[in-house]
């Protein structure tokens, strides 16, 4: 059965998690209906684990257990990293380990690869060191730092582990959204050439014992079968919830899932991949669907 919206099923939980991108927004604006429908449930506070890790020393490597300088991949996230005693390097021979940050491209890359230029959609348009920085379609921008890093075996930190996002063009509203590059997709190219890995975020428990671990000490008692995740994506949203034993829910008609199904996949296809049992998966049109 698929369910309308999330109002036909909310009575059924307490505790709502929701996945953003795809979800109640894409790169474009917030879908029909769904800030609406937010509005009805109780809204939750977000802190950054990575942040938390970051203060508090706890970041540790199998190859490298006290590691301290990281050299950033994309775009770093300097708010997580400032206060802390770890320093950005401009070199991988000076890193301990690398840092996947959003994988922009910029205006010097676009000049040097006239045969990628249609993958890369302007994000913001002036940049005092980059000059223009753009969203990429694909991840061909990075092979060359990857397969670096692989050679030197840096380990790797992560705090996306999503491999796209549906993003706009600012400088073009009227141009549909379209899924680009992010994070996780450079993490899984390291990880897929053997290079270590260590991931916050869906489908890893620890961003939901984290969650948890807030709102218990908010004074919000948990009980998981009253407990919801709401996204996108059977990947990170729908496994991570199956993993920290909530209730799986799939927007099917919106983000990464619709995507997946436009171009011939099957939800069911998209389970198994997961081993996750179709049968669990509670689905939804969208979240403010009518």
């Amino acid at each position: 059965m698929i369910y309308n919206n999330l109002t036909e099923i909310s009575d059924n939980f307490d505790l709502f998690l929701f996945d953003a991108y795809g979800v109640f927004y894409e790169g474009t604006g917030f879908y029909e209906n769904s800030r609406e429908t937010m509005r009805n449930l109780l809204e939750q506070g977000k802190t950054d684990l990575l942040r938390k890790s970051l203060l508090e020393k706890s970041i540790k490597f199998s190859s490298c257990k006290n590691p301290r300088k990281y050299y950033v991949i994309g775009e770093p996230h300097k708010k997580a990293f400032a206060g802390t005693d770890y320093e950005q390097v401009k070199t991988l021979d000076e890193a301990d380990f690398v840092y996947c940050g959003v994988p922009y491209v910029y205006e010097k890359d676009w000049e040097k690869s006239p045969s990628l230029r249609e993958q890369f959609l302007p994000f913001i348009s002036a940049n005092e060191e980059h000059g223009i920085i753009y969203n990429t379609l694909t991840a061909e921008p990075f092979e060359n730092i990857v397969n670096q890093v692989l050679q030197k075996k840096l380990p790797a930190l992560n705090a996306n582990p999503d491999f796209t996002a549906k993003e706009g063009h600012p400088l073009i509203p009227d141009l549909p959204a379209q899924f680009v590059v992010r994070n996780g997709t450079i993490a899984e190219m390291l990880r897929q050439g053997g290079g270590e890995v260590l991931e916050f975020g869906k489908p890893h428990t620890n961003i939901y014992d984290f969650a948890f671990n807030i709102l218990e000490n908010n004074g919000i008692k948990i009980n998981k079968s009253r407990t919801c995740m709401i996204g996108d994506t059977v990947r990170t949203d729908i496994k991570g919830a199956v993993n920290a034993g909530v209730a799986p829910v799939l927007c099917v008609e919106t983000g990464v899932t619709a995507e997946e199904i436009s171009r011939g996949n099957t939800l069911e296809n998209l389970c198994t991949k997961e081993n996750i049992a179709l049968e669990q998966v509670i689905q939804i049109k969208s979240v403010g669907g009518k």
